[in-house]
């Protein structure tokens, strides 16, 4: 049964084509209306399904956001247990914020590997510009392909802006160098923290080299700094 003519008449309409490969296909068997979808609508009915995906996991990520983030950070490429929360618990205590009032919380669930097609990694990676979006997201770790990504989206600070004095002094040897936007000028937007104490305590990125960007739009910086702190407190 020939469903579908590639070289139809031209002087037929879109609607009389559609219209004349319906009524075929109404009566046609099982197997060949599958053959059909699966010839001229299976790809892009997929596209649709992905783009609607996406669409509600950033809606989501938007809708769902705490009205109250004390704080937040994405661990991209970790090697810890996604699962465990020690780390956040720890800063929390520390830090004497109160959970029941205000959230706090590190994603450590992120995956980044540049020129990937995986699906995955760009749904991730939009989840994460919409959070930057909303002002929550406070930090961001991962190795050097992560922080060149996000400071060449123009997401991360000059750390040498914002951090005072006696960090700038205790990571002078450490600071990480990215290009930055547009203009590829090679701007410090990170610091290595291999060595931090807590972050080796509970197995985040072993035999990996960790580095820490600030997001520039985050709504607690104060915070986000007093996190690096934490890190390296034993």
């Amino acid at each position: 049964m020939e469903v579908y003519n590639k070289n139809r008449d031209k002087n037929n309409s879109m609607h009389d084509e559609i219209r004349e490969q319906n009524a075929k296909l109404k009566d046609a068997p099982l197997k060949e209306k599958l053959a059909y979808f699966n010839e001229y609508y299976l790809k892009t009915t997929i596209v649709v399904l992905v783009i609607l995906l996406l669409v509600g996991s950033i809606a989501y990520s938007m809708l769902t956001a705490p009205s109250d983030t004390a704080f937040a950070a994405f661990f991209y490429n970790d090697t810890g247990d996604s699962t465990s929360t020690a780390l956040i618990d720890g800063f929390v205590e520390h830090m004497g914020i109160d959970v029941k009032v205000h959230d706090a919380y590190i994603d450590a669930t992120m995956n980044y590997t540049p020129d990937s097609t995986d699906m995955n990694t760009f749904m991730t990676l939009e989840k994460t510009m919409a959070v930057i979006s909303t002002g929550e997201l406070d930090v961001v770790v991962g190795d050097a392909d992560t922080l060149d990504y996000f400071s060449g989206a123009e997401c991360l600070h000059d750390i040498t802006a914002i951090l005072p004095d006696d960090l700038l002094a205790k990571f002078e040897d450490k600071i990480y160098y990215a290009k930055y936007g547009e203009s590829q000028v090679l701007t410090p937007v990170g610091i290595y923290v291999t060595d931090a104490p807590k972050l080796n305590q509970y197995s985040h990125y072993v035999g990996m080299e960790p580095i820490l960007g600030f997001i520039v739009n985050a709504d607690n910086l104060d915070n986000a700094i007093e996190f690096l702190r934490y890190l390296y407190m034993e």
